[in-house]
This record gives C-alpha cells, structure tokens and sequence, in this order.
C-alpha cells in the first residue's frame, strides 16, 4: 500500500481482506470484514452456539480479523473461549486441537483463519480426534472449492465457509461463467471466490476506462470506477466510492461433492464498511473518496 501512494499508482485487489484501511489507490473486489467475518459470526451465534475458538495463521489477516470477532462477541453475548495462531504454513496442529479440546469439552464454534498448508493438517487431525462437525462446528474464510479438493472432502464435509461467491450459485451469470471456465481449463476444475473477484476486477477497470476515454489518467479512471455496475457470478455488483464493493454475502456447507450447500445468503447486496463498527479505534468512521473533504477516513 505505501508503495502505491507513494507512487499514486493504481491496484485492484481481488481477495477478502480485514479491513480497518481505505486507499484512493486502492480498488478492492474482494470482502470487507462486514461482507464476511462480521455476517459469519452473526450466523454462528444463532444456529450454532455462543462459545468460540479462534484458530489462524499468524499474520495480520487473521490477528485482525479475530480482533474483530472477540470485539462482536463481545457486543452481542458471545464469549472467546481460546485463540491460538501457527505461523504461515505450519503444520505441526497437535497443540491447538488439544486447546480446542480442553476449552469446549462439550463442543462449540472453531472459527478458522487459517491459510495455506496449515488447513490440510488442521482438518485432519481435527477429525482424527474425533471432533465432527456435529459438535465441533467450523467456520472457515479461506477455505473454497480448491482447498476442499487439495484437503479432501472426507475431512470437511459438513463444515462452513464464509463468501461471496460458491461455484454452486444459482445464477444465469454463474451457470455462463463456470461453463466457459471448465471449456477453457478442465472439466474436472473448479471455480472459487478470489476468482470471481479478479473476474470482477478486470471488467470495472474496463468501464471505467471506457468511461474515463484513458486508461493513463488515474484520476479520471478513479472517478469514472465510482457507481460502476457488473453482473457477476454472484450477483449485480457496484463500487462504492469507498473503493470497495457491494457484495453478496453467503455461507455455504461443504457437501459430499465437494461443492458448498449454500444455508445462508443476503437477499440483496451488502454495502462495504471498510472501519470497522465493532472495533473502538474505528466505529463511527467513513471513507468517500469521491468527497475530498471526507477522504479516507471521516467521521460519519
């Protein structure tokens, strides 16, 4: 990011993210905070119980985004029950499922930031220790089609994520879109939220060139991307002038398939709040760089 102000380049940033910053330079398709985490947890808290574990990767993702979460439960009768973190990769899961063990003998919620090789070590062993989704529901954020395929079914079905986008969605947008993706790569892959974001991302840049008429005025491009609409995969879309996007926000329960089970969705899109509103340091503030008085970060 500083790198880009520095420079008042442009980047499209097509992953969900955790948040707590709003760059003009900046243009994010992928989830805010309130767009995934925030509607997962409310979720959780309804149907599957009050007690939470957090487990991550230990990087800035995941230690916001829990930081987030323990501030939500907080707020709306919840209760953090342990958090533990393994460094980018690690696989050595033993102690956490011991933890995980000890602070919900009688089950409750393992909320998942995990990323990379540590997820396929952490959904084994966890079954291997005989916690099942029944009682030991997970929610996981970084989990989609391509990790349940590298991880194995047999180990998560039964299991939540939270998205914007399931291959599984029914729409006329999605049946064209994952048609044309297993024409053009395989019958046999699959298709996943970051991809759809970066699919995203590629046609509002378009039209707001189109509309700019140039593609080398970044200030022109910036204003012309403000309202700009696209019907995606998972629905019609449109960029705030906070630089995030209106998202669908689902949740999915990964089935015998391999695909997700769609169990929850927004009946229309969710608006993007890149400050937080549970966390103190950013509740009641804004971002609305098409308003140069407001900027980044105002006060609502």
């Amino acid at each position: 990011l500083p790198v880009f102000e520095s420079k008042d380049h442009m980047l499209w940033y097509p992953v969900q993210y955790e948040g707590q910053e709003c760059s003009k330079n900046i243009f994010y398709t992928g989830a805010a905070p309130n767009q995934q985490i925030e509607p997962s947890v409310d979720w959780l808290l309804e149907k599957k119980g009050k007690e939470f574990f957090l487990v991550g990767s230990d990087y800035v993702f995941p230690r916001t985004a829990n930081t987030i979460i323990k501030a939500q439960l907080a707020a709306k009768g919840g209760k953090m029950v342990g958090e533990d973190y393994l460094p980018l990769g690690n696989t050595e899961v033993t102690p956490i499922i011991s933890k995980i063990k000890a602070a919900l003998p009688n089950g409750g919620v393992i909320y998942n930031t995990l990323n990379g090789d540590s997820n396929v070590a952490f959904f084994k062993q966890l079954q291997g220790a005989g916690l099942k989704p029944d009682k030991y529901p997970v929610m996981s954020v970084s989990v989609a089609e391509e990790e349940v395929k590298a991880i194995g079914v047999e180990f998560l079905k039964g299991h939540y994520a939270a998205w914007n986008y399931f291959q599984s969605v029914d729409t006329p947008a999605n049946k064209k879109f994952v048609e044309a993706f297993k024409k053009e790569y395989g019958a046999d892959r699959v298709t996943n939220d970051p991809m759809e974001a970066a699919y995203i991302m590629v046609y509002l840049w378009k039209q707001a060139v189109e509309k700019a008429k140039t593609a080398d005025d970044l200030e022109k491009v910036r204003e012309a991307a403000y309202g700009q609409t696209f019907d995606a995969p998972e629905g019609t879309v449109t960029m705030n002038n906070s630089h995030h996007l209106s998202k669908f926000v689902r949740i999915g329960e990964i089935a015998e398939d391999g695909q997700f089970k769609v169990v929850f969705e927004t009946p229309k899109a969710v608006d993007p709040l890149p400050w937080n509103q549970f966390v103190t340091e950013t509740k009641g503030f804004g971002c609305n760089w098409a308003d140069k008085a407001k900027g980044g970060k105002y006060k609502v």
